[in-house]
């Protein structure tokens, strides 16, 4: 009993123990570069090759400039693709090519390039954007660290109950595997942990929902401003920026609404087409439209709101979310702690009391 009981509470310790924190400084510095180009990473090699382009030299001018300057890695690896001409996607190593980061700088090239809109402006307002998302997708981090961590302490609740009577000196594990009605609750605490697993996950994962956008919204908006600003009307704009990006529903929407916009279709019922995270685009239109004001400085101040708000979005989930959490703790991780932990370390407990009086008398 002794050994299981020890056994639980390692089990306890690891679970309920903060993941550790590795520290970098054995790693040599060149491979941490290698490793770390994350979005302000990005965020600095767009504003570098923006100042380049602006000093008068060409895209694989620049590129070879930054290939030169970078240190060993894949931000350097990519420049030096790129300047012999290289699709960034492809260009791009395996775990950078994972993320949204090059595709958006690939597509906000292909439109500089296929409209004649300001290289050096658009990048630069790229640089902003991506800043702007680590800084949402930090916040939303930090927001539901809290309701997560509260998930994974919840779920040891019946393996808690479990040790619990084994320190109090009784031995629910025997009754639970060695009785017909100890294999009967062991079942029903098993059943309502799993479902109370499933309840939590299912919370989480709708509160804050994994994220599959090859170029974010509010970076397509900046891309259709930057088109705007070369002069194209609104349906081209939003026609160039649908065919550079990826292929996928986003991209197919932008074609449908520059279609109906060519034809002649208000905008107010074109945007209709849009999918939710594009919603702001009619918005914004539709307010351009009735106020006679710059569309593509619209269209950037819809994207910095929507960036900027999704921290307040993500505490408000979270909040939420820490309050449903309740349901499924109640409902089933405390009936399974009962039927795990409480009821068999009674029964064997008062078993205990009742044989050693009986060899007493």
């Amino acid at each position: 009993m002794t050994a299981a009981a020890l056994a639980v509470l390692l089990v306890l310790l690891w679970v309920l123990s903060p993941p550790p924190v590795h520290a970098p400084a054995s790693a040599p510095p060149r491979r941490a570069r290698q490793d770390g180009a994350g979005p302000l990473e990005m965020a600095h090699l767009v504003e570098q090759l923006a100042t380049v382009i602006s000093s008068g030299a060409g895209p694989r001018q620049a590129w070879d400039a930054l290939g030169r300057s970078l240190p060993a890695g894949e931000l350097q690896d990519l420049a030096r693709a790129a300047a012999a001409g290289s699709d960034l996607r492809r260009a791009a190593g395996e775990r950078l090519g994972r993320t949204d980061m090059v595709c958006a700088l690939s597509t906000a090239l292909a439109v500089c390039e296929r409209t004649g809109a300001p290289t050096t402006v658009m990048l630069q307002h790229l640089a902003e954007a991506l800043r702007d998302l680590h800084d949402a997708a930090q916040a939303r981090r930090s927001a539901f660290a809290g309701p997560r961590s509260t998930a994974r302490i919840l779920l040891v609740l019946p393996l808690a109950g479990l040790g619990l009577g084994m320190l109090l000196g009784g031995d629910p594990l025997r009754l639970l595997l060695t009785s017909s009605a100890g294999n009967l609750l062991g079942l029903t605490g098993l059943v309502l942990t799993g479902c109370g697993w499933w309840w939590m996950r299912r919370l989480i994962h709708r509160a804050d929902p994994p994220r599959h956008h090859q170029v974010d919204p509010s970076v397509q908006l900046e891309l259709i401003a930057g088109a705007l600003d070369s002069g194209l009307p609104l349906s081209r704009a939003v026609a160039v920026v649908g065919a550079a990006l990826p292929a996928g529903v986003q991209a197919r929407a932008l074609q449908r609404v520059a279609a109906s916009l060519e034809s002649g279709v208000p905008a107010s019922l074109a945007g209709r087409a849009l999918p939710a995270e594009l919603a702001a685009l009619a918005r914004s239109v539709v307010l351009a439209e009735g106020t006679g004001a710059d569309l593509s400085r619209v269209l950037r101040s819809a994207a910095r709101d929507s960036r900027r708000g999704r921290a307040r979005a993500a505490e408000v989930l979270a909040a939420q979310l820490a309050v449903r959490l309740v349901l499924p703790t109640g409902l089933a991780l405390l009936p399974a702690f009962v039927a795990l932990g409480i009821i068999p370390t009674v029964i064997s407990l008062l078993g205990g009391t009742l044989t050693l009086a009986s060899g007493t008398g």
